[in-house]
């Protein structure tokens, strides 16, 4: 596995990741976070760059499952929705779902989410693992 190139693909889906975050949460999700805070919007919502730490994880999370699936299931992208795909589901639909009994928020707005955060997530794995070559490889 080639360390420095799952740091930059990861780096490079992390920022996508970033930029999608907020196109989904600041523009596809506004008015269900606005209702689901009420009152509390403006205090409970953090700057932009609060948020780029998570995106970089999981940037980094989903080139290196990519760097890991890649010899079973070859170079590519079909490999990179697969990766991209698996890293969705461990970040936003899991943990969504586990969070459902707390009745913070319902079961229409997880599926949204997930639904909308499924796009950035294999655009994301996409282009981080057009960056990713093997060790020796340019």
């Amino acid at each position: 596995m080639n360390v420095r190139r799952v740091f930059l693909g990861g780096l490079i889906a992390g920022i996508v990741y970033f930029f999608g975050d907020g196109l989904v949460h600041g523009l596809l999700l506004k008015q269900q976070w606005a209702a689901i805070l009420g009152a509390n919007t403006q205090q409970t919502m953090h700057s932009p760059a609060y948020y780029l730490p998570y995106d970089l994880l999981k940037g980094w999370a989903v080139v290196w499952i990519y760097a890991a699936i890649r010899p079973r299931f070859g170079p590519g992208p079909k490999t990179a929705v697969l990766a991209g795909f698996a890293g969705w589901l461990l970040a936003i639909p899991a943990p969504l779902l586990g969070l459902l009994p707390m009745n913070f928020f319902g079961a229409q707005f997880v599926a949204l989410w997930s639904i909308y955060g499924m796009f950035p997530m294999i655009v994301g794995a996409l282009v981080g693992s057009w960056i990713y070559r093997e060790d020796g490889g340019v």
